[in-house]
């Protein structure tokens, strides 16, 4: 069976999904990708430009009427035209479809736009997904979000995947740094970050914020001045990003709401200690191995950042080192990639 990935938006600005998408893709080459929207150097991609706010495309929605009947397909997201459409179509035409949320049902998302996005969810969301014959959770926490809002779906888990790689020889910088890496949005929690990093004012490190600019970024510009010690890098990718990594003393992500996030991974891979948030899903053995787990507040935050900051160098690789282990252990495609073959092979 040809296996499709519909998507509203796989450029840069969607983030994980980008990362996402193009990971399965590659991983199952034969596979096609289709969305609305991607970026100019993406050649095995194929993009239908939608438009307003909903991202419509007509094009879209005739090519997914004509493909042939022994497809299936993989819709990732939920509130555009993109996936909607597919979903509908998939439904009418007994086409078997597999549904990837990526996190956009989670509680705290929930809580922006909640009346707009209720009445989507049942007038048109609903009815459609619910047909699906598999709902994907990338967390065992999104799992049972997703159980509760589809009670009678199939909702299986398999987590966000990462190739192994080999690490960076670090380079210790003149400065030790900490390093947030990612989409700029409140989600994040790069404010309480900056907040906390700020108060403590003796700490002898920078920190290092890497990420797209935007409106929410110029914010947190404004909220930075006053400290010398706070750097906005802009976007940074490829090898570049591999090193700000492999160089940083710790990567620290402290989101509000998130379904693993693939900085996470990707920061650990290159043996670098990460301190996240239990909001991300991560599963709880990620403390023991390197890792911090806590929760998005101000102390929380605080004292983590104290406890990485007094590692000399032979413990921070040590963490480092941890922590790659377990990421190649619970999250390396080597691991994963079989339970998306026996997915894929449950819906022929």
């Amino acid at each position: 069976m040809q296996l499709y990935h519909i998507a509203e938006d796989v450029s840069k600005a969607s983030g994980g999904v980008r990362t996402v998408v193009k990971d399965i893709h590659s991983q199952f080459p034969a596979s096609k990708v289709w969305t609305t929207r991607k970026e100019k150097g993406d050649l095995n991609i194929l993009e239908f430009a939608g438009s307003g706010p909903w991202l419509y495309s007509k094009k879209l929605k005739e090519h997914l009427e004509k493909i042939e009947e022994t497809s299936m397909l993989h819709i990732h997201g939920v509130w555009m035209h993109a996936q909607y459409t597919a979903a509908r179509i998939a439904a009418r035409r007994n086409l078997p479809f597999i549904i990837s949320p990526h996190g956009m049902f989670e509680p705290w998302l929930w809580k922006q736009g909640t009346i707009k996005k209720k009445i989507y969810f049942k007038a048109l969301a609903y009815p459609v997904f619910s047909k699906a014959e598999f709902i994907h959770a990338i967390t065992p926490n999104e799992q049972k979000n997703l159980q509760a809002l589809f009670p009678k779906a199939k909702v299986i888990c398999i987590p966000n995947a990462i190739e192994i790689e080999n690490v960076f020889k670090k380079n210790n910088p003149k400065r030790p740094y900490f390093l947030f890496l990612g989409r700029i949005h409140p989600v994040k929690g790069i404010k309480i970050l900056i907040e906390v990093f700020k108060s403590l004012k003796s700490l002898d490190f920078d920190l290092k914020i890497a990420g797209p600019e935007n409106d929410y970024s110029y914010e947190l510009k404004a909220l930075s001045q006053s400290d010398s010690r706070i750097q906005f890098l802009g976007s940074v990718r490829g090898e570049e990003k591999k090193k700000l990594y492999r160089n940083a003393h710790t990567f620290i992500a402290p989101s509000y709401s998130e379904v693993v996030g693939m900085v996470n991974l990707e920061a650990a891979m290159m043996s670098t200690p990460v301190i996240t948030t239990h909001q991300t899903g991560l599963l709880k053995e990620w403390n023991e191995n390197g890792g911090f787990l806590i929760n998005p507040t101000f102390n929380e935050l605080k004292e983590a950042i104290l406890k990485s900051s007094n590692w000399n160098e032979e413990e921070r690789e040590l963490k480092g080192s941890q922590l790659r282990d377990f990421v190649i252990q619970e999250y390396s495609w080597k691991v994963n990639k079989p339970k998306w073959e026996a997915l894929y092979k449950m819906l022929k």
